[in-house]
């Protein structure tokens, strides 16, 4: 099995690129993160920060600490650029272990199903193994009804902890 913490895979999907967060990001992942619309639909359960941020230096501090998160083995983030603009778009988190926590956080113009279902295939198709895991959990309000609709068709069903959904491999 690779291990992700030494080398980070790259992924593509048909509209999107998944590769390791960077420190240039950060302009595009602002227009992300302050954007009204997409921030009710991010999972900030546990996290430090609300993920609701409003100048470039938030930003940059949370890159940092995502990126030193990751040397230290805790998980990754990765930035979704769409393909046609370059742009990155969100970020997705994956980290392992006895439940494999996903965290999908997307520009409110990409909270659409055809998208988000690009999103999750890669996520089922390659986490369970990368991230040693035999169960993705992630948390979808009752207001992403594409959302829940893209996780449903990938197999995830409701959990009994409310607005989370999870998937055996």
């Amino acid at each position: 099995m690779n291990d992700p913490y030494k080398k980070c895979p790259i992924f593509n999907t048909t509209n999107f690129t998944l590769r390791i967060i960077e420190k240039s990001d950060a302009e595009d992942l602002l227009e992300c993160y302050s954007d009204v619309n997409a921030q009710k639909y991010f999972n900030t359960d546990n996290c430090r920060k609300n993920f609701n941020f409003k100048t470039i230096d938030e930003m940059n501090w949370c890159i940092d600490f995502w990126l030193s998160e990751y040397s230290d083995k805790k998980y990754v983030r990765f930035s979704i650029i769409n393909k046609l603009s370059g742009k990155v778009v969100g970020t997705i988190e994956i980290f392992g272990g006895a439940f494999g926590v996903l965290r999908l956080d997307i520009k409110s113009e990409y909270e659409k199903r055809e998208y988000l279902n690009e999103i999750i295939e890669i996520a089922i198709n390659n986490f369970y193994t990368l991230f040693n895991t035999n169960r993705i959990i992630t948390k979808a309000i009752p207001e992403g009804v594409d959302r829940i609709k893209a996780l449903t068709n990938n197999g995830f069903i409701q959990y009994t902890k409310e607005n989370y959904f999870f998937r055996d491999i």
